[in-house]
Formats: C-alpha cells, sequence, structure tokens
C-alpha cells in the first residue's frame, strides 16, 4: 500500500478497528444529470460518426466508376 493509504487507514482503524481496504470491487461513479445527458449525447454521435464513415468507405469500394473521374 502506498504511504497515503497506509495514514489514511491508520486515521480511521483509530475509531473502527475493523476498516479495511477493497481493492476488488468495481467502483461506481454517480453522474449529475447533466453529464449523463452529455454521455448519451457523445455515444450516440459517436456511433452515427462510425456509421457514416463507414458507410462512405464502402460506398468508395464499390464505385468504382465516381464521377470525380470523369
Amino acid at each position: 500500500m502506498g504511504i497515503l493509504k497506509d495514514a489514511i487507514l491508520a486515521a480511521i482503524q483509530q475509531e473502527h478497528p475493523d476498516a479495511h481496504w477493497v481493492e476488488n470491487e468495481k467502483t461506481h461513479m454517480i453522474e449529475s444529470t447533466a453529464q449523463a445527458k452529455y454521455n448519451d449525447v457523445r455515444r450516440v454521435e459517436r456511433n452515427y460518426t462510425k456509421g457514416v464513415h463507414k458507410a462512405r468507405k464502402e460506398a468508395h469500394n464499390g464505385n468504382s466508376n465516381s464521377t470525380r473521374h470523369l
């Protein structure tokens, strides 16, 4: 354990002797409503952008006679 963790644990154990660090539990983050909305929009935009790039790539590969070369 690090120096800070040891110091924090020692301070907590003075009042609660059975205190210990739980290292393997998955941490959960609580988001504000605004942050959750922003994350949702970002997720949608990222998937939309991936779809656009994929469609352009497929269109470019499948269409060898593009109008640019005419």
